[in-house]
């Protein structure tokens, strides 16, 4: 049997990058899931690829700082899917600035995104879940989360905000037998990561961008970026029976960073 086979995912930020890695992995594990993205587009297209799979797989449009919206979704994925038993929250944004130059504008869509975003989500789902006296959540969180870096205050402190939430929220939950955790991926060879390295560049006045991506690779001991997969691997664990006793905790994924 599957590991996830007649287990119900919800998964925020699932159109690309990571969410989709992740997404993918929980296909090929029998999961039913919910997919769940501001780009609708991007969800179907997801969907399109993974083709058939032993869960069923559902799609929805959503803007994580929109409270109402993501009451909404929460809501259809539970009725489509008769349930949730996993809640990813991956959705996710970055913008690199000086801290003295972040516009405000900046430094609010990067905190409702991450630290907003991820809350509400998991506000709408837990009732659910404290009904069934079981489940398991899983923050998307970052290295920007457990140490301040040049050029993202605003990232940092969004994702210093999700692990915070994270452990919070897990000794709330661990009386009802549901395990929150999160993940802390390094320098991730991404679509997002491919914008960083071009603004990094620019704000730091080198020429070529990937002189930047080769400095994260240096500061990564195992001597390599981290894929995608790399996290949905991890993500899956915590998800997982395997985890049932591991609740509160935030796991470096970073080739040693």
């Amino acid at each position: 049997m599957l590991r996830f086979e007649n287990k119900r995912v919800l998964i925020t930020g699932s159109a690309s990058g990571i969410g989709k890695a992740i997404t993918r992995s929980f296909a090929e594990e029998g999961a039913t899931m919910a997919l769940a993205d501001v780009n609708l587009a991007g969800i179907q297209t997801v969907i399109k690829e993974l083709g058939k799979t032993k869960g069923q797989i559902f799609g929805y449009e959503l803007d994580v700082t929109k409270e109402a919206q993501v009451a909404q979704v929460v809501e259809k994925a539970i009725a489509d899917m008769d349930g949730i038993d996993i809640l990813v929250n991956d959705a996710g944004v970055s913008t690199m600035q000086y801290s003295w130059k972040i516009t405000e504008e900046e430094w609010d869509h990067v905190m409702d995104v991450n630290a907003k975003g991820n809350w509400l989500v998991s506000k709408h789902v837990i009732p659910h879940l404290i009904e069934k006296k079981q489940g398991k959540i899983v923050n998307v969180a970052s290295m920007g989360g457990l140490m301040g870096a040049p050029l993202l205050a605003h990232y940092c402190a969004s994702k210093f905000a999700v692990v915070g939430i994270t452990e919070s929220i897990a000794k709330e939950l661990a009386p009802y037998g549901i395990n929150v955790n999160a993940v802390c991926p390094g320098y991730v060879n991404t679509s997002m990561q491919n914008r960083e390295v071009v603004w990094e560049a620019q704000l730091r006045g080198i020429a070529d961008p990937e002189e930047v991506r080769r400095e994260y690779v240096k500061l990564t001991p195992m001597g390599r970026l981290s894929v995608p997969e790399d996290i949905a691997g991890l993500v899956l664990f915590l998800a997982s029976e395997d985890a049932r006793f591991i609740t509160g905790t935030s796991v470096r994924v970073s080739g040693g960073q």
